[in-house]
């Protein structure tokens, strides 16, 4: 039983660190069609599948998710932020280009929160062009920021050349990137709101309808509807091919998607990105789970306590309780547990002390490290401390004790020796007052 415990607890780090990306095989079977793909569990940080995730791709209208991002960062008001329609602008859009209907409204004031439906929903081009120019104060500084941010959010694969996603040889991005900034653009004002809406009618403006059909019960009878979908944001450009990127939530997990260049004809017409997503989504609800692995109640290994009367030792135990993502026919046999816990403790000991760490490998695969600490209090006794201290520096100081007592004895025969000298001197001068005093009377 102990050792059945010992290699489900190894599997404590998924929970509580963040994983490295594929450190583990989850054995996603999903036959993906997009060029490069990232599935992350939002609840644990585990990555559960990856293809060519660091490959640069051209991102296409995904760059919005960023767009609105500086947008949302340095406009606290979406409705009480109006912004000038302004023809120059948006001129030198190409007519076929997406959008949601700016050029009818030159001169009038929309709000940002319109605007920003109209980036989201219709992948409006020129929303994204009237909002980069508002935000940044022109165009090419509001680029910059959007570069400066996905460097501070850690991206090193992406570099953008406009906020709306045409195609630009030296705009690009990766899908691990591209789920770095969707994850933080999820945390901003009204985002998952706005993303996860199908339809919204801004005022003077027709009814603007979301390109993510996974939201989308009505769109060509639900061919691609995925009822725990939430937003996010779509994208196509010949060169890019079908873009997505979107989260899902169902029985209290939520998972990441992002897929980049799935290829696509007007002939066959089948948006591929749609399909893997919706593929990778069930497979990872129907074969992925989390379970309670560790607890307060587990022993991960008992510690020697000192300065206590007897054989005590102290338990160790997990922190907290533990989840783990995990397959459902996961591997024991590749679990490698590593406790290094202190060899021996000191009392007084507290129920939560940190007596060590847990060491957890899978595979082969490090995926890090967490603490375990006391199950309970033992106090200290006063009188096996205080002879064990004195036995303890006896111990470590041999030679100084040494030198003490031979300096102790050396002083006691000093002693001695003083003292049977004295009491000789007082023997012969009594000796000689006995035979002065005998003289006197013999005269």
């Amino acid at each position: 039983m102990k050792r059945v415990i010992s290699i489900l607890f190894a599997l404590l780090i998924i929970a509580v660190c963040v994983i490295p990306a594929a450190a583990v095989d989850y054995g996603c079977n999903v036959d993906t069609v997009s060029g490069a793909v990232y599935l992350e569990n939002l609840d644990t940080g585990a990555v559960v599948y990856e293809k060519n995730s660091t490959t640069q791709m051209y991102p296409a209208s995904t760059t919005k998710i960023m767009t609105y991002v500086i947008t949302a960062e340095n406009v606290t008001d979406f409705d009480n932020t109006m912004v000038e329609i302004k023809e120059d602008v948006i001129t030198g859009l190409d007519p076929e280009s997406t959008v949601m209907g700016l050029s009818s409204h030159i001169g009038e004031q929309v709000s940002v929160r319109d605007l920003l439906y109209g980036l989201m929903l219709p992948s409006g081009n020129d929303a994204a062009l009237v909002l980069a120019d508002y935000v940044g104060s022109g165009i090419p500084h509001f680029v910059e920021m959007m570069n400066a941010k996905a460097a501070e959010l850690g991206c090193t694969g992406t570099h953008f050349m406009n906020p709306h996603g045409l195609y630009d040889a030296d705009h690009y991005t990766t899908a691990h990137d591209m789920a770095l900034i969707a994850k933080h653009a999820r945390t901003l004002n009204s985002f998952m709101e706005i993303t996860s809406t199908v339809y919204y009618t801004p005022a003077g403006f027709e009814t603007l309808h979301n390109t993510n059909y996974m939201l989308d019960q009505s769109f060509e009878g639900g061919a691609y509807y995925y009822p725990y979908t939430k937003g996010i944001k779509t994208g196509y450009l010949d060169e890019a091919g079908k873009c997505l990127v979107t989260t899902a939530e169902k029985d209290g997990f939520t998972y990441l998607c992002v897929c980049l260049g799935a290829n696509y004809s007007y002939a066959e017409d089948v948006n591929y990105a749609m399909k893997d997503t919706a593929n990778l989504y069930n497979w990872a609800y129907e074969n992925l789970g989390t379970q309670t692995v560790y607890g307060p109640s587990d022993t991960v290994t008992t510690v020697p306590v000192k300065y206590v009367w007897g054989d005590k030792t102290v338990t160790a135990v997990p922190e907290k309780e533990v989840f783990a993502l995990l397959p459902n026919s996961f591997n024991k046999d590749l679990i490698v547990v590593d406790i290094n816990c202190k060899d021996v403790v000191e009392a007084p000991v507290k129920k939560g002390d940190v007596l060590g760490t847990v060491s957890v490998r899978y595979d082969d695969m490090d995926l890090g490290t967490t603490n375990v600490v006391a199950a309970q209090d033992i106090e200290r006794d006063g009188l096996n401390y205080t002879l064990s201290k004195i036995g303890e520096f006896i111990k470590t100081h041999i030679v100084l004790v040494l030198i003490i007592v031979v300096v102790l004895i050396l002083l006691i025969i000093l002693l001695v020796a003083a003292s049977s000298a004295r009491r000789r001197r007082k023997a012969r001068a009594a000796r000689a007052r006995n035979r002065g005093t005998a003289g006197r009377h013999s005269r």
